[in-house]
């Protein structure tokens, strides 16, 4: 997906809010921007993408860099993540208990060989918050912090099946979902059958609906209430996930996404339902 936005998404995002907080929203924006776009960035990249002037993504930056949130390469004037930035996420990483939950992904990866993320809901979105990449030669590239439609997805599927809020956000949805891939589900009332499925089963699956070519397996990670706000996710080159091996990965996932529930007991706090 893209990362550009509409000055009156990035805005939006602000909320319709106190005084002050679309220059924090804009902020929030531009470090977002960093993690969409994996290296460093280039003042006229942020103003692009987030449809800023020149002057107010500048006064931005230096304003991020004064406080260490990001730093300046003197030789190519371009902007990369700084030390306060690097400081905040191992001490988010820490504080979720996300530390402890990458021996588990790393176990997996040893299992299968494939790739294995943990991904959490963000409004409409599944997003990659930790990821172990198959060392295979033939595999998937991804980056942490990448986003997709929760419908097209595992782990967007996995954590609706078992979202609070399913019913309306499948509601709220258009009567035709656009199309991620050709093989991508696109009628509402199809995916509520498979959201029922997957709660019967225990696990989702995307058969190439997000990238053609790929396959995934998806397990939710559970609250004590049931609800699920993270995903636990194998992912691998349809030629070597065969339906057979999907199924098969699915219930050997179980166990794993139990003891991530457990491990981060707090992991309610990683996931942002969709904004009625």
């Amino acid at each position: 997906m893209s990362s550009r936005a509409t000055r009156s998404e990035v805005d939006a995002r602000a909320g319709a809010a106190p005084m002050g907080t679309q220059a924090i929203g804009r902020a929030m924006a531009v470090l977002r921007l960093f993690i969409d776009m994996k290296g460093d960035v280039r003042l006229h990249q942020v103003a692009e993408h987030l449809n800023l002037s020149t002057g107010t993504a500048h006064r931005i930056l230096r304003a991020l860099a004064a406080e260490g949130y990001v730093a300046q390469n003197p030789t190519t004037d371009s902007y990369y993540l700084g030390s306060r930035a690097v400081l905040l996420g191992q001490a988010a990483q820490q504080a979720l208990g996300l530390d402890k939950a990458l021996p588990v992904l790393e176990e997996i990866n040893a299992a299968t060989e494939e790739s294995v993320n943990l991904a959490v809901r963000e409004a409409g979105e599944s997003v990659v918050f930790i990821r172990v990449q198959c060392t295979l030669p033939l595999r998937f590239e991804q980056h942490v912090g990448a986003r997709f439609p929760l419908y097209s997805t595992a782990s967007g599927k996995a954590m609706l099946a078992h979202a609070a809020d399913a019913e309306d956000f499948v509601a709220s949805l258009p009567a035709e979902l656009p199309a991620v891939t050709a093989k991508t589900l696109r009628d509402p009332d199809k995916l509520v059958k498979e959201l029922k499925s997957i709660r019967q089963r225990g696990y989702s699956l995307d058969d190439e609906e997000n990238v053609l070519g790929v396959r995934c397996v998806g397990v939710p990670v559970l609250d004590d209430a049931g609800n699920a706000h993270a995903a636990l996710v194998v992912q691998a080159p349809a030629v070597r996930m065969p339906r057979d091996r999907m199924h098969e990965l699915g219930r050997y996932l179980a166990e794993p996404a139990r003891k991530i529930s457990r491990l981060i007991p707090v992991h309610h706090s990683l996931s942002r339902p969709a904004t009625p």
